[in-house]
């Protein structure tokens, strides 16, 4: 989907990958992007679920999912395919106190998996 590939580079260019390596949300809370501009011209939220340990490794586990409202036309048509806003588009597994690498790595691997 066209409009995930600019998703790392607003991470790298703006340092909201340290909301990822480190949230500060609690459980169930959008960690990045934040505000309503934001939220429009990337399309989809990182919310927090959990930490998780992957051989012996620990994670943070965020769950992609479409904004509401007026976001990239290839987001919402997949919103409106796939059950609204609450619908997840992927797993994002992000290594704990990762770095910038890491962290843009992961997002962009979890991106590949999604369906369009």
């Amino acid at each position: 989907m066209k409009a995930l590939k600019s998703i790392g580079k607003a991470l790298g260019d703006s340092g909201a990958w340290k909301k990822l390596a480190n949230p500060t949300v609690s459980r169930g809370k959008t960690a990045w992007p934040k505000g309503n501009a934001e939220l429009e011209k990337i399309g989809v939220r990182f919310d927090y679920d959990e930490e998780v340990e992957r051989d012996g490794v620990v994670f943070h586990k965020f769950q992609c999912q479409p904004n509401a409202g007026k976001i990239p036309a290839s987001l919402q048509d997949w919103r409106e395919r796939n059950g609204g806003t609450h619908s997840v588009i992927t797993t994002v597994l992000i290594k704990k106190d990762g770095t910038q690498s890491e962290v843009l790595q992961a997002v962009e691997e979890a991106m590949k998996n999604v369906k369009a």
